[in-house]
């Protein structure tokens, strides 16, 4: 389960960032995700507890994930879909190439600080 490792680094992420601005705690922080990362949202907030237990400026803290499915243009008809959706085939044309518009967010993008 590499989503602890995952929750571990974003601790110390945040932690770094509430001491650059003097925040004394952080109540929420939002996670963008996308599918192509291999991250499992549930089991990334399963490993959030453990992450946080030993962080004064994170210890009752809530982390939300905006998870991103896979998107992907066609090179055929330059259709838009989502790639796992359609087993990554174009569902206009059957096309089996084409490029991913996204799935390998994992960036912060939000933060509450009380």
């Amino acid at each position: 389960m590499h989503e602890l490792g995952y929750a571990t680094e974003l601790v110390s992420t945040l932690e770094e960032y509430a001491k650059e601005n003097n925040l004394t705690l952080i109540s929420s922080v939002t996670l963008t995700v996308g599918e192509a990362t291999g991250v499992i949202p549930h089991f990334m907030r399963e490993c959030w507890p453990a992450a946080i237990e030993d962080s004064p400026v994170l210890k009752d803290s809530e982390l939300k994930i905006d998870y991103k499915l896979v998107h992907g243009r066609c090179h055929k008809c330059e259709n838009e879909f989502i790639v796992t959706e359609y087993g990554g085939k174009c569902p206009k044309c059957g096309c089996e190439d084409y490029d991913m518009l996204n799935g390998y967010e994992f960036e912060i993008s939000e933060i509450l600080a009380k």
